[in-house]
């Protein structure tokens, strides 16, 4: 056992040198650039009866950037999340590294740059990529070509790589781009936290159907964008899928013991978009608008097999969702970013559309070693169907590619608001992060 075990070890060693030499030589060649973060979180869960650290993941990215030649491009990256509590469930799980140890491993972008294919003004991007439509922070009506990472309900307004093909045609000082997507790729959902965003679905037995993989359930948009004296402008177009399901069908079976199904589909929008941005005397301001023309859902309800009632799941009236924001830096070190948005990602139809307030200050401490930010996100049914939602956030930057933090999240809010559903996940946190 001993030899059996050492030379295990030598041949681990004998692979790692060889893979470093590998790399050493790749790098002389080609002068690739490698880097991405290591990021370590923890979050302890305040709200509701009890208190209790989350199971929530760490993260490792690692990218690698390739110039191949001045016409070709390369970017690949992985994402590693994972998780310090284990999870076995048997004695035979007690022999699997990955249940005492979960993780989740995936490839997050892997694209190519082609400059000048064809013709000298037209560059394409092929592959997995994030493509990031509209000017205001983060709060974008037009950005629906990625779907939405709510895995991480601090961090919501983040957004997950598809496969794509994009075309980028310049002339003048404007630029078309238009792309295309062969498939939908769906929302990332929290860990057993779907009920947060897409209400209560713990009562059913939830079948969610996507779109088969053929041409015609392809997505493609167009952009234009350009400036015209301060102003930048775009001008866009979206035909595809929304990457949020909708009930399309409920079965009950009084005979039977389980409990009902719903089945779920993604449904089919349009959407037409217009960003502005610009700096007036100093103060940043944005606004992007889309306007949403959803293809009708239908939600028929079956009992024992028999239909029994049709309604209206969403219209095919269009509707608007729309940001407006600004920020400005102040002369002693304060900073202001503040945004009005109507409509949430997961809201749709005229009718059914809140209002958001998020306002976000910042100050700077210590020679800029200390960054000391708080942000208010008030959600607005009506003036007596009110959520809100408190981040406060201390964050040590005093070292280079290095960042430790502790924050809050406390939520409030009254039924019928999304952030009610929040409530009992108000959390205190710690992070740790390194770039490299």
């Amino acid at each position: 056992m001993y030899h059996s075990t050492l030379k295990k070890l030598v041949y681990r060693t004998i692979l790692t040198t060889v893979l470093i030499i590998g790399i050493r030589i790749y790098q002389s060649v080609a002068q690739p650039r490698f880097g991405g973060f290591l990021q370590l979180d923890k979050r302890f869960v305040i709200g509701g009866d009890s208190t209790y650290i989350d199971d929530f993941y760490n993260r490792f990215r690692f990218e690698l950037k390739d110039p191949i030649s001045s016409r070709l491009y390369f970017v690949s990256s992985l994402d590693l999340r994972f998780y310090d509590f284990p999870n076995p469930k048997s004695l035979t799980d007690l022999e699997q590294r990955n249940s005492d140890f979960p993780y989740e491993l995936s490839i997050w972008e892997a694209f190519i740059d082609v400059y000048g294919f064809l013709f000298d003004n037209l560059d394409l991007r092929i592959g997995k990529q994030r493509i990031a439509w509209g000017k205001a922070d983060k709060l974008n009506p037009t950005d629906n070509l990625n779907p939405n990472d709510f895995s991480d309900l601090i961090h919501f307004t983040d957004m997950v790589p598809s496969w794509a093909i994009k075309g980028s045609w310049y002339f003048g000082e404007q630029r078309l781009t238009g792309v295309w997507l062969p498939g939908i790729t769906p929302i990332l959902l929290p860990h057993k936290g779907s009920e947060l965003f897409l209400g209560d679905s713990e009562s059913f037995n939830d079948a969610l159907h996507l779109p088969n993989h053929t041409p015609n359930n392809s997505m493609f948009a167009f952009q234009l964008d350009g400036s015209i004296d301060k102003w930048d402008y775009t001008l866009n177009y979206f035909n595809g899928f929304d990457d949020i399901p909708l009930p399309t069908r409920l079965i009950l079976n009084h005979a039977s013991s389980t409990q009902p199904e719903i089945k779920m589909e993604f449904p089919r929008m349009q959407v037409i978009g217009i960003d502005l941005a610009s700096d007036l005397h100093g103060v940043g301001v944005w606004t992007d608008a889309g306007l949403f023309i959803p293809k009708k859902v239908e939600l028929i309800t079956e009992i024992n097999e028999v239909v029994t009632r049709r309604e209206s799941e969403l219209r095919h009236t269009p509707y608007l969702k729309f940001t407006l924001g600004g920020d400005y830096n102040f002369s002693n070190g304060y900073y202001l970013n503040a945004q009005w948005m109507h409509g949430f990602y997961t809201q749709r139809g005229a009718g059914a559309l809140n209002d958001y307030l998020v306002t976000k200050i910042e100050k700077k401490l210590r020679n800029d070693d200390l960054l000391i930010s708080f942000t208010n996100s008030l959600e607005i049914k009506d003036w007596k169907t009110m959520g809100e939602g408190l981040l406060p956030e201390l964050t040590y930057q005093g070292i280079d590619n290095f960042e430790a933090g502790v924050g809050a999240f406390i939520v409030t809010g009254t039924p019928g608001t999304l952030l009610q559903r929040w409530e009992e996940l108000d959390q205190l946190y710690v992070k740790f992060r390194v770039d490299f």
